[in-house]
């Protein structure tokens, strides 16, 4: 009858409406983002009740938290590959993804098919019951459930916004990393930097081991109230640049690296990741190989991170730096790399973004600005963004990413490059021109 709710076992009720249980990835995550009236709303109780019917509390043998505000998922992406090397079954997560939903959960070095993702978001709602879970619960649970269901030696947890909140806190991880910490969310994380690295520093557990990248007091005072051993970048950990390699020095694990290759990943934070390696691998007793690490550091890819393409002779590099700190990490090493270089800077960023900051960050090697929209939640277009600049910038507008190419091609010539940087949306429409779509992954 009219007004009566379906009473087919394939109906769900969403927050707003009733409708057919999902089927396809699409349809899931059409109804994940509608199950809970908010986009977000931290706090662990709730998610944290449904891991526990769910019995994803411990994932895996070794749990490693990756926390920052800046450089997660790089290092991420290199412990990834550094603990494969040494024969190790990893799960990883990152978020957000940049194509394809996918890429947020790896599983043994792949991506989680659609049917697998199905099938573990099918097993939170069905245990969740009548909890509200946000897009980004289902997301962490989906991806425990995985990880435990493939029986992983380790799991990688990236946190995607601040620490103690996340959803991805429900676990106790045995290591904790802070990659580092600067101004990104306001609305959400406020914008004192002391502050924000307690939020960060939320992830550790009294007595286990931190690795701490470039981080404010706040997260040394909380590591030293639970009693929480560090290796510091700089510090126990070190870093050495020469022209053609890097070096890499561990004080406590008396282990030294040497002829490390540049790759499209920051050293700073591929040594994060070795030293989140190297604990990793003494808590599960295995024994390291460093000539396998070496190896495996050259093999190490993050979509959208210093990510290199040629066009037409011209060299092109893709990066996601969408906040000040980003901006100015991202500075130094362009010109560490290619000194000689000057850019082209296709540029979108999201409405909340400190946009002035950010191309102030990178004006030093660019010499034009051209801006294009970045679609989706926060978008905006190129003419919001002209708004945020200064005008005495000049920077250009165009409705889409193959203007702005074509207009960059125009004005480049030997030894200049194409940066296009800032927002997910800004890469991924890069990416799309560039990268032939069955190659898109996580790994470039």
């Amino acid at each position: 009858m009219p007004g009566t709710q379906p009473s087919v076992s394939r109906w769900r009720c969403s927050a707003t409406r009733w409708m057919a249980e999902p089927d396809t990835l699409d349809e899931w995550l059409e109804f994940i983002s509608s199950v809970h009236p908010k986009d977000m709303d931290l706090g662990l109780e709730r998610v944290a009740a449904v891991a526990a019917r769910l019995t994803v509390n411990q994932p895996a043998p070794c749990v490693v938290t990756i926390a920052g505000t800046n450089g997660k998922g790089s290092t991420t992406a290199a412990m990834e590959v550094l603990l494969q090397s040494a024969g190790l079954a990893v799960g990883a997560t990152y978020s957000p993804h940049l194509s394809r939903f996918n890429e947020r959960i790896r599983v043994r070095g792949r991506e989680a098919s659609d049917d697998e993702i199905c099938g573990a978001f099918q097993a939170v709602d069905a245990a969740r019951a009548e909890t509200p879970l946000t897009y980004f619960e289902y997301s962490a649970l989906a991806a425990l459930y995985l990880f435990r269901a493939a029986a992983v030696d380790v799991a990688l947890l990236e946190i995607g916004l601040g620490g103690r909140l996340d959803a991805f806190n429900l676990v106790d991880a045995d290591i904790a990393i802070v990659t580092s910490i600067g101004l990104d969310h306001q609305d959400y994380l406020g914008s004192d930097l002391e502050g924000i690295g307690r939020e960060k520093a939320g992830i550790f557990r009294a007595g286990r081991p931190v690795i701490l990248g470039a981080v404010t007091d706040s997260v040394y005072e909380a590591a030293k109230a639970l009693d929480c051993p560090w290796l510091r970048l700089g510090e126990e950990i070190r870093v050495a640049r020469q022209p053609d390699a890097w070096a890499y020095a561990c004080e406590p694990r008396a282990v030294m690296l040497e002829g490390l290759a540049y790759g499209p990943l920051a050293p700073d934070n591929c040594a994060l990741a070795l030293t989140g390696a190297l604990l990793a691998l003494k808590h599960l007793g295995r024994v390291v190989n460093p000539s396998e690490m070496v190896s495996a550091l050259g093999r190490v890819r993050l979509a959208g991170r210093m990510e290199q393409h040629e066009y037409d002779g011209r060299p092109i590099l893709l990066d996601v730096a969408h906040n000040p700190a980003a901006a100015g990490f991202l500075a130094a090493e362009l010109e560490a790399r290619w000194p000689e270089r000057r850019y082209v800077a296709i540029y979108g960023a999201l409405e909340d973004k400190d946009a002035a900051a950010v191309t102030a960050a990178l004006d030093p090697l660019v010499r034009h600005w051209l801006l294009i929209p970045s679609h989706g939640w926060r978008g905006q277009s190129a003419q919001a963004l002209a708004g945020q600049l200064d005008p005495a910038r000049d920077a250009e507008i165009f409705e889409g990413f193959a203007a702005a190419l074509e207009r960059a091609m125009s004005l480049t010539g030997p030894g200049d490059g194409i940066l296009v940087f800032g927002s997910f949306s800004a890469v991924e429409q890069a990416r799309e021109l560039l990268i032939d779509p069955r190659q898109r992954t996580i790994d470039g």
